[in-house]
């Protein structure tokens, strides 16, 4: 209905409608007079529910040229809408604690409890929940079909599509900084060229700006069914709490506003995922493993707003069921994790035969690792010999960098305690103290420049294998 005639007499019916005292008490009958009198041709009224999600109730007018429809309400005036724009601002404000935002393929049954149980938390605290939660979410699986089935869609991410798979496969061999690295600078770079058609003169916010009003516009259309409704029943204000794709598309908006793109000296965040904090330098946090899923979400999300942008229908709304392609690549990043396994555990090997520990990366301080070698050779070089031998023993979890463990064995009236270091070249402060408390110190593994670490040292240490445990008293 692009006849401005037409729209012009129906603006003015609509002016006459909002200007009556009660709208929810005209008749269908009234306003198809008042639009005859405007000397339209109208076929029929009728009253019906508009809208995809949640709908409006309207009269609607069949017109030979198409369907008009005139709400019952003012917008912003309806009590069932006042109730859902407050809900829906509620949830904005918890993806905002989050430092997310709402997205198209995550079920409403998965995503609505975790919000429900971050209100009540500090932010640091939401974030960590909502990233252990997600976790299995964003699953190996989910990734591998973003990127080998959605990203490639999309004309503004296809060039970086080998890109984003080769950090996917970097990331699970274990090489996550540098895989995290790689995506942030693509989130710009897709959203350059969506608006690039719009100059190359335009800040970041514009950008924003101009590619989600587009994809708002598109989804404000398909809301009502590309019928005729008054303009303020098309704006973000009301479709926010109306329309799903709308409320998606807001709480990206935010998402790059607040966050991703916010101004160094302004981010106030947790997640550390920040476009100018990456490029300057400014803070290495953003290398936390839950980034990476973020920034895939995050790509195939851009696709998304370029669809709506374009109307080309690249990228789907419905998430796409796995196919040959996200299968080859899921099964290859099980392969990197398996492998990866194995590399880490020779890396172990030969960093302890040179007593050393394995350097430290920006994602993994290899404590995880290390605690369960530590635990493991406890129970089965320690504990099981002290148990052999009659005694009852209580163990202690690894120290906090999973250096060492302690034990106590007891029967009867006695009792002594025994420590498990990591590695025999282990810090001379950490056996004195330990010495302390135990009548034996061992370690993991061969002697390694025994004598230089335990200067000082007056109780039993050396090799777990090479210690027998006393008999405990019949």
């Amino acid at each position: 209905m692009n006849d401005s005639r037409i729209l012009a007499q129906l603006k003015a019916v609509w002016c006459r409608v909002k200007n009556q005292q009660a709208l929810e008490e005209i008749s269908k009958e009234q306003i198809k007079n008042w639009a005859v009198e405007k000397g339209l041709r109208v076929k029929s009224a009728e009253e019906r529910e508009v809208g995809a999600f949640r709908s409006t109730p309207c009269i609607v007018l069949t017109l030979e040229e198409g369907d008009a429809c005139f709400p019952r309400f003012k917008a912003g005036d309806d009590p069932a809408w006042i109730a859902a724009s407050e809900a829906a601002e509620r949830e904005a404000a918890l993806w905002k604690k989050v430092e997310w935002f709402s997205s198209f393929w995550v079920n409403r049954q998965q995503i609505n409890p975790l919000l429900k149980d971050v209100e009540n938390c500090s932010q640091k605290r939401a974030v960590e929940m909502f990233d252990y939660h997600t976790s299995t979410i964003y699953s190996l699986a989910f990734q591998a079909v973003c990127i080998a089935q959605v990203i490639p869609g999309s004309h503004s991410l296809k060039e970086f599509s080998p890109l984003v798979r080769e950090a996917f496969l970097a990331f699970y061999s274990g090489y996550r900084a540098s895989s995290i690295s790689a995506l942030m600078p693509i989130v710009e770079g897709s959203l350059s060229r969506i608006v690039a058609s719009y100059g190359s003169g335009l800040t970041i916010g514009a950008k924003i700006d101009r590619a989600i009003d587009r994809a708002i516009q598109t989804a404000a259309r398909m809301h009502y069914g590309n019928v005729w409704i008054p303009d303020e029943f098309t704006k973000l204000n009301y479709l926010f709490a109306q329309d799903e794709r709308v409320f998606v598309f807001e709480t990206f908006r935010r998402w790059l506003h607040n966050s991703f793109f916010m101004n160094t000296g302004e981010y106030d965040g947790v997640t550390w995922l920040n476009r100018h904090l990456f490029a300057h330098g400014a803070s290495a946090d953003w290398q936390q493993s839950a980034n990476f899923s973020r920034l895939i979400l995050a790509l195939a999300t851009m696709g998304v707003v370029e669809s709506w942008h374009d109307e080309s229908n690249a990228v789907k709304l419905f998430f796409p069921n796995m196919n040959e392609d996200g299968t080859l690549l899921w099964e290859q990043g099980r392969f990197n994790i398996n492998a990866q396994i194995l590399l880490k555990v020779m890396e172990e090997k030969r960093y302890h035969g040179s007593g050393k520990l394995v350097p430290e990366l920006p994602t993994d301080d290899g404590v995880l690792l290390r605690a369960a070698l530590l635990s493991e050779d406890c129970m089965k070089d320690l504990v099981r010999p002290l148990r052999d031998a009659g005694w009852s023993v209580a163990v202690s979890e690894p120290d906090e960098e999973a250096i060492f463990m302690r034990v106590v064995a007891s029967c009867k009236d006695i009792s002594f305690g025994v420590a498990l270091l990591y590695s025999c070249a282990t810090d001379n402060s950490i056996y004195r103290e330990l010495a302390v408390e135990s009548l034996a110190i061992l370690y993991r593994g061969a002697p390694y420049k025994q004598a230089q670490y335990t200067q000082g040292v007056d109780v039993h240490v050396g090799p777990v294998l090479g210690w027998q445990p006393p008999v405990a008293p019949q």
